[in-house]
């Protein structure tokens, strides 16, 4: 079978040696923000480490921007830790729970108003996690259920239309490739489907509420591939869109004020990851367009992108550079250009 993991430092690179440097359909119940009671954490103003291949998501009740998954150092073992972005600093928001780990999926469930981890790559390198948890806010909690197969570069997105955490793609525990696609209701994992896109790793999964979709783009399959894909209604569709080409370790975020799909960055080659690029492409008005921009973050992989809706700005988190060192700077996008607010180099 083939895998996504290989010992060469290219771009499929999960093998000691070779990660970046350190530092490094139900019916959707109604739901209004005063359904649910005010969360206020515990926080500690601190910023995040150096990362690659985390996770932003917005937090309704919280009303910040969640960096999940960011590991510093794959070669030790630390506790999960939940960063909060509000707009002007980092914030520590919770510590504990899973272990930290690497190309694992999450998930912000608006209606139950819990976010979800799923599997991930252990600290030392070892096999897959099959662990779900959910964090409400205060407390972490990990749910005994039958996992999905995958378990390794999976990704997740929550599909509020049927108000589901919808996963695909990744590999096994014996790492061979699957792609299914589950769906998580907050009490079991669902096998939806096993046609549609081939699996793959480093690939962008958003949700798109305007049409009630999840998009899929890119990443590594048999090679880079440029596959375009909307998961709706219970079923795959490929979609026909030319533009931002092939691409692998890329940022990709939903502007629901504009209804328009950002990308920024990635790898366009399979061999090293000096093919990086510090392009932003946007899908508005059913075509894609290439950005011209007078600054922008630099040429990076697998930066941490996510949109908050109440500022109506796209953030970005840290990444990696062609010599595999990781970032920790934050630029937020605006709808007209990037800014760096914080660790500009």
């Amino acid at each position: 079978m083939r895998k996504f993991l290989s010992a060469a430092c290219g771009l499929i690179f999960i093998v000691a040696g070779c990660s970046p440097s350190a530092p490094i359909a139900p019916t959707p119940t109604a739901f209004t923000p005063t359904d649910l009671p005010t969360i206020v954490p515990t926080t500690i103003v601190e910023n995040p480490p150096a990362c690659w291949e985390a996770d932003l998501i917005y937090h309704t009740q919280l009303q910040e921007m969640l960096l999940v998954n960011c590991v510093a150092d794959p070669s030790k073992e630390t506790p999960h830790i939940i960063w909060g972005w509000n707009g002007t600093q980092w914030q520590k928001m919770a510590e504990g729970g899973p272990p930290g780990r690497i190309l694992g999926g999450a998930a912000y469930d608006e209606n139950r108003n819990v976010l979800i981890l799923y599997g991930g790559r252990p600290i030392d390198l070892g096999k897959c996690s099959q662990e779900t948890w959910e964090w409400d806010g205060q407390t972490w909690t990990q749910k005994e259920v039958q996992p999905p197969t995958a378990c390794d570069h999976v990704r997740m997105v929550y599909d509020a239309a049927s108000g589901e955490s919808i996963l695909f793609s990744g590999l096994d525990v014996s790492e061979n490739a699957v792609n299914e696609t589950w769906a998580w209701d907050g009490n079991e994992w669902k096998l939806l489907s096993e046609v549609g896109p081939e699996s793959r790793g480093h690939f962008g999964f958003v949700y798109d509420p305007s049409h009630e979709q999840a998009l899929l783009y890119g990443g590594y399959a048999s090679t880079v591939t440029d596959e375009f894909w909307a998961w709706k209604d219970g079923s795959w569709q490929e979609l026909n869109f030319p533009g931002p080409g092939s691409l692998s370790h890329f940022g990709m975020a939903y502007d629901t004020n504009e209804n328009a799909l950002y990308i920024f960055g990635g790898a366009t080659s399979t061999s090293t990851f000096s093919s990086l690029t510090d392009k932003t492409w946007v899908l508005s008005g059913g075509s894609w367009h290439e950005l011209s921009l007078d600054a922008s973050p630099s040429k990076r992989g697998a930066p941490a992108m996510g949109y908050d809706p109440v500022r109506k700005r796209i953030v970005l988190y840290g990444g990696f550079d062609a010599s595999q060192n990781s970032f920790e700077d934050t630029w937020e996008w605006d709808g007209q250009g990037w800014n760096c607010l914080m660790n500009c180099k």
